[in-house]
């Protein structure tokens, strides 16, 4: 029986008192996602199943529409032993038949997504591949920029025009679905556009549009991106709005994806242009300090040669060879240190902010640092990030106090660094080797920076760095 059941076209599942899927052949999976085997979660089809269980056991006619599947209807019958069978109706054939062409669509939007498109082209591909996907008259990808919604992928299947790429429409004073949408952040539709309010709407109506259906793209952190929008003459299909979000799940992915390729370019430029522009800023050094009065020692060295048959001229200028020497490894030593603190590599970090205290213009107060050593790059990192806030606070936030906090939390060194300055600071507007560059150093190890710096309370930089690094 069970061999038969298997080969049958029929979707025929069967379950126990527990809600357990002790049959499903592979028609009633693809038609539900139910898997024989498991428990059924609460939804709508545990909900009849245990309304037929307390039930007469007279058989019960079924429908049933959960949340990004096709609606399925069918006949639920009590078998023996407190079993409960479920046969779907003929009409599961046409939802099997839409799943795999709803499956088919995404894998080709996936697959495209893999090649690394343009934007504009991946756009266009998600518009048409819903709109063919809905039997649509069109389709569109479509961005919200402040108080309005921007047209940035659009396909049609017939004359109908308006909503070009390109083209704007007000979210306020709508109630269509690009400002529904936007309200909401979920899936929706619009049976008939007539009456309804907005600019958007007139637009659709005008165009011999009726009835359209809408999901959001929910970029990271929960942030709604935009929506895909597949526009009718006619009426969409039921559920047709939850069918787009596969879709638009596919342009989220691709836009974090895009997201992380630019930030991970620009990360790169901005360590390039630090590099550069740390070697110039050495070699400016090293030619207007050390290399100058070194130049200055070999002249007064010349001229002391020729005044050996004059002792006392001969040791002034040794004299002030020994003192321009002095300086000049002191001009050495200083660069040595912007580099990479030698007490730093020797000591451990808790030394090196010790040293960078005491020679602070400001009051610098140092807690819980770790007193033993941490790997050297991370070590490099926790120590550039005080130094480069230390720097901060004296040019920029005319502070008088800088407060260092550190603690090691969930396999982390977090690092807080607090001054009583004027705050406003912006990392956009920093260069490469400022906030942005320190946030480059954390984040190759990593880690994450973070700045709160409201206008008049003064600046935080946080930062929170892996301590195992390989």
């Amino acid at each position: 029986m069970r061999g038969l059941l298997d080969a049958t076209p029929a979707a025929i599942g069967c379950f126990d008192e527990r809600l357990l899927a002790v049959y499903a052949n592979t028609a009633f999976t693809m038609a539900t996602g139910v898997q024989a085997g498991r428990v059924l979660p609460d939804g709508p089809l545990a909900a009849e199943i245990r309304a037929m269980a307390g039930g007469t056991g007279a058989p019960r006619r079924v429908r049933i529409a959960a949340p990004h599947r096709m609606p399925i209807s069918g006949t639920l019958f009590v078998l023996e032993d407190a079993l409960i069978g479920f046969v779907l109706d003929a009409g599961a054939y046409e939802a099997l038949a839409q799943l795999a062409e709803e499956q088919s669509a995404l894998r080709r939007v996936a697959t495209f997504v893999a090649s690394d498109p343009e934007p504009e082209a991946l756009f266009r591909v998600v518009a048409e591949e819903a709109g063919r996907l809905l039997h649509a008259s069109s389709a569109a990808t479509i961005r919200y920029e402040g108080e309005f919604a921007l047209t940035v992928g659009r396909w049609a299947d017939d004359d109908l025009g308006g909503f070009e790429v390109g083209t704007v429409v007000p979210l306020t004073d709508s109630d269509g679905l690009t400002a529904v949408v936007a309200r909401t952040g979920a899936p929706a539709r619009i049976e008939d556009y007539r009456g309804v309010r907005g600019y958007a709407a007139e637009l659709m109506v005008a165009n011999g549009y009726r009835s359209a259906v809408a999901a959001p793209v929910v970029a990271a952190g929960g942030r709604v991106w935009g929506l895909l929008l597949v526009a009718s003459a006619g009426v969409l299909g039921e559920a047709a709005e939850h069918r787009l979000t596969g879709f638009t799940e596919l342009v989220a992915l691709a836009l974090e994806s895009a997201d992380a390729r630019a930030e991970l370019k620009a990360s790169r430029v901005r360590i390039l242009e630090a590099g550069v522009n740390e070697r110039r800023r050495l070699e400016r050094n090293l030619h207007d300090g050390a290399q100058q009065r070194l130049v200055a020692i070999a002249v007064q060295l010349r001229v002391l040669e020729k005044r050996l048959g004059e002792p006392d001229k001969a040791v002034a200028l040794l004299r002030s060879a020994a003192t321009e020497l002095e300086q000049a490894l002191a001009e050495l030593r200083e660069l040595a240190r912007g580099l990479h603190p030698a007490v730093l590599a020797d000591r451990g970090l808790a030394a090196a902010l010790e040293t960078l205290a005491t020679r602070s213009p400001l009051p610098l107060v140092l807690e819980g640092v770790p007193e033993g050593r941490l790997a050297e790059p991370l070590e490099a990192a926790a120590y550039f990030v005080v130094a480069e806030s230390l720097t901060n606070a004296v040019k920029h936030a005319e502070a008088t106090e800088l407060r260092v906090r550190m603690a090691t939390e969930d396999g982390e060194l977090r690092v807080e660094i607090a001054d009583d300055g004027r705050g406003g600071a912006d990392p956009a507007v920093s260069d490469g080797t400022g906030l942005r560059g320190l946030a480059d150093r954390v984040e190759a190890l990593g880690g994450r920076l973070e700045l709160e710096s409201p206008p008049g309370t003064g600046t935080t930089v946080r930062a929170a760095l892996p301590l195992s690094q390989t």
